[in-house]
Parts: C-alpha cells; structure tokens; sequence
C-alpha cells in the first residue's frame, strides 16, 4: 500500500531518514516530474533522503540501460543527419546556401534532441534493473497545483509518509 501526501512545496521537510528502510540517511536522491499546464511547465524536483545502500542502488545504471542510453544518442545522431539532408535536398529556395545550411543544421539537432530524448528518458528507465526501479519509485510525485505550490508526493512506505507528515507539522 501507499500513502500520498499534499504540501506546499517550499514548506516541505523530509526527515533525515531513508524514504525505504528508515535508517539514517546522510545522502539524497533527486525525484523530478514536469507538470504542464496551458503554456506553461513547472519542473518539480525534491531530493529525497536515502540510506548509503539504497542510494547506490537507485543511480546504478544497468548494462541494458546504459546501452540504451547509448542507442538513443546515436539513433539520435543518424536521425538529425538525415532529417538535415532531406530538408537541405527538398528546400526549394532563391535563398542563400548558408541559410539554407544553416535552418537544415539547426532541423537536424531538433531532431535529434527529440529522438534521444525520448529513448533515453522515455524507453532507457523502464529497463533498468528492479532494484534500481525499486528504490527509483520509493517517493513519486503525483501532481502539482501550482496556485499555493502545492505538491502531491506518493510514498510507498507509509511509515515514512507518517513521519514527513508529523516532521511537517500536519497529522
């Protein structure tokens, strides 16, 4: 079972104990969701406490992970090189050759920042390897409400739940 929670953002404490097994937690664990709302994005961060062991465990990156990683920067390279010849070959233009060079370079990184994007943030985190996405997903960040900067966060123990809401003051 979990438990969710809802706290203003820059009110919120964590106590120093491991969001997964309780021990002291002398490290933290970057959480982040981006959250978008008409034209607007918010990008949520809270750095969740953790013990040595889990920490560890949550940034270890697997060989199919980091490989994928890899796979997606050069998926991401071959598709912007291409992306930039068919624009450069297809643009019907009385224009200058270096604008012409110039808009093909900067559709070729667009596509390749989008490809690599979602493969390795999208496709490469759902192999990692269970522990990892274990103690990855120990706190989620459900929602945001950005009138008050209200964060929803999701915990997975709900001993530690109990305890940030008793470090926050509500009960």
């Amino acid at each position: 079972m979990s438990k969710s929670i809802l706290f203003p953002l820059h009110e919120l404490r964590l106590p120093p104990t491991c969001v997964i097994c309780l021990s002291p937690a002398p490290k933290r664990y970057p959480i982040q969701q981006v959250f978008t709302y008409g034209r607007r994005s918010h990008t949520i961060t809270v750095e969740v406490p953790m013990c040595e062991a889990h920490f560890n465990t949550a940034s270890y990156k697997g060989p199919a992970e980091k490989a994928t990683g890899c796979l997606g920067v050069g998926i991401g390279i071959l598709a912007g090189i291409f992306a930039a010849i068919i624009l450069f070959l297809r643009w019907e233009t009385s224009n200058s050759l270096i604008l012409k060079l110039l808009f093909s370079a900067l559709f070729g990184f667009g596509i390749f920042a989008i490809v690599w994007w979602l493969i390795a943030i999208l496709i490469a985190p759902r192999l990692a390897v269970p522990e990892a996405r274990q103690a990855r997903n120990a706190v989620r960040i459900t929602r945001y409400v950005p009138e008050g900067q209200l964060v929803q966060l999701d915990f997975v123990n709900e001993q530690v739940a109990l305890l940030v809401e008793q470090t926050n003051g509500s009960s």
